[in-house]
């Protein structure tokens, strides 16, 4: 009689944590994925010179860079990624330095051409200096970069 009240317990408190576990994971997968990932286009124009459309559309975010001083091989490229893969690292130019996507839209740090750009919700950063996220403005970036690769410890 003890052992299989014990036995209906033991199934009861197993079966309420189980419940338990699976509406938490949920609830915190939603709060991971409800705002959605960085849409980043990478394009060129006829003759080569790069430039990106950054879009975010939970926070209602859009905002080109250009780069007028750059020129690559690729003309006319038009190209989207969307950062919800930590395993996607190949930018069509460019190099993906860094990406936080634990809970979306996250961090995403390139290098181009020598200039550190950063996505942030909050924030987005050009050679570490901020830039609002105003909808709709273009940002030139000219010179050369200084961006430096800090080694990992």
């Amino acid at each position: 009689m003890k052992s299989e009240r014990f036995s209906k317990t033991l199934l009861a408190v197993f079966g309420s944590a189980l419940a338990l576990y699976v509406l938490a994971f949920g609830l915190m997968q939603n709060c991971r994925t409800s705002k959605g990932p960085w849409q980043v286009l990478f394009s060129t124009d006829n003759t080569g010179t790069p430039s990106l459309l950054i879009t975010q559309s939970a926070l209602k975010i859009s905002k080109q860079i250009q780069f007028p001083d750059q020129k690559i091989s690729q003309t006319n490229l038009s190209q989207e990624m969307v950062f919800n893969d930590p395993n996607q690292t190949n930018a069509p130019f460019g190099e993906i330095v860094f990406q936080d996507l634990t809970f979306l839209p996250g961090t995403v740090t390139f290098n181009f051409f020598g200039h550190g750009i950063e996505l942030l919700p909050r924030v987005l950063s050009v050679d570490q200096q901020e830039h609002d996220w105003k909808n709709g403005e273009l940002i030139s970036i000219t010179g050369k970069g200084n961006f430096k690769r800090h080694p990992r410890k």
